[in-house]
């Protein structure tokens, strides 16, 4: 190991990337570490370290690289074979193990899996346990599924070649709308070798209830109680392709919403007691982000002070929390063609930035602090009206 690198990382201390252990006598610790860089975007430890990037040394016998490695390699699945190597630093002896980011995660140790989060080892829930196996198996999440028992005949082709325009006018997208619609999913990876994936039902499917029950449905309420079920003054479900689910569902909270009327240089201006943007990307988020694989609606609630978007989904914790949602963040979703082919349209600018969106444009229209919340797999956006 070259010393210098070795300098720089005692200089910049524990990171997402670099881990310090006293000691070989910490070995589930250090088993763990090696699972956690494995599974996120690999790392480097150095034992014979203290926290605080202080050398102490480690003893170091013919047989404990051997044992090290073996201790990696048994105690995780599927099993991990980290480099390590002896290093003399100020004239002490010193471990360096380094793992990769691997292609097979997620892998556990001691039969629980772990990722790397700033400085710290964080057990993985349930949920993204299953979506990073998903990952695993399939190479993509949910939406790059094939459906090989539906055909092109299934899809509206009339709203694909509606979008692509779309898409050419908004992204710039330079997809060649003369090709075969067939062409056309191809490059957009809605098909794949003459099968149709998931996405392709979800998005310009003509029955897509043919083929995912209610996975994909969006259930909007106007109710006349903060609380109470029974005082309902409108509601509909809208089970339509994701694309027709979106402009439903946002024409039906937008129509529900208080007007403000003021006249301007002799004009009459309206203005929602939200902005069309802050309503555009909760509902874009509800879409992009759900777990299509629950057969629980997604379910937007319009009462006299607040709306509520209930959406069966990933947080993707511990990488992502209810507090990271305030701040920019990675983006990260398991249903990426469905956001690409969205975000082609125009219906968001950056990714990871939609709920900063929402948080800075509600502020900015004098409304109150926007509340996140996530419970039994089901993310909750409430605006305050």
């Amino acid at each position: 190991m070259d010393i210098s690198l070795m300098q720089q990382m005692l200089a910049q201390g524990e990171s997402e990337t670099v881990e310090f252990k006293k000691s070989t006598g910490v070995m589930k610790e250090i088993v763990e570490t090696v699972c956690a860089f494995a599974n996120t975007r690999g790392g480097d430890l150095l034992i014979g370290v203290s926290d605080n990037g202080t050398v102490i040394g480690q003893q170091i016998s013919d047989d404990t690289l051997k044992n090290i490695a073996n201790e990696i390699k048994l105690n995780t699945d599927p099993k991990l074979y980290p480099t390590v190597r002896a290093v003399m630093f100020e004239e002490r002896s010193c471990l360096f193990v380094s793992i990769e980011e691997s292609p097979l995660k997620p892998h556990l140790a001691y039969g629980k899996p772990f990722v790397r989060v700033g400085a710290t080892n964080q057990r993985v829930d349930r949920d993204m346990y299953a979506y990073m196996l998903e990952q695993r198996y399939n190479g993509y999440g949910f939406d790059h599924l094939p459906l090989p028992n539906a055909d092109i005949d299934a899809l509206d082709l009339d709203l694909l070649y509606r979008v692509i325009e779309t898409a050419n006018l908004a992204r710039n997208a330079n997809i060649n709308a003369m090709l075969s619609p067939e062409l056309i999913l191809e490059n957009l990876d809605l098909m794949k070798q003459g099968v149709l994936t998931k996405a392709a039902l979800l998005l310009f499917g003509k029955h897509p209830q043919r083929y995912f029950s209610n996975h994909f449905e969006i259930k909007c309420g106007l109710f006349a109680d903060d609380t109470r079920f029974d005082y309902m003054l409108n509601d509909k479900e809208f089970a339509a392709n994701l694309l027709d689910n979106f402009l439903f569902a946002y024409n039906f909270v937008t129509d529900a919403l208080h007007v403000k009327s003021e006249l301007r240089e002799a004009q009459r201006i309206d203005e929602l007691e939200f902005p069309a943007s802050v309503i555009r990307e909760a509902l874009v988020n509800m879409i992009v982000h759900r777990d299509y694989r629950v057969d629980i609606k997604s379910t937007v609630e319009i009462r006299p002070h607040q709306i509520a978007f209930y959406n069966p989904s990933h947080l993707f914790a511990p990488a992502i929390t209810i507090e990271k949602l305030k701040q920019h963040h990675v983006s990260r979703t398991g249903n990426k063609l469905i956001a690409k082919i969205f975000y082609m349209l125009g219906y968001f600018e950056n990714w990871g930035s939609g709920t900063l969106k929402i948080c800075d444009e509600t502020r900015n229209a004098g409304k109150p602090e926007p509340e996140f919340s996530f419970h039994d797999g089901i993310f909750t956006l409430t605006l305050f009206r």
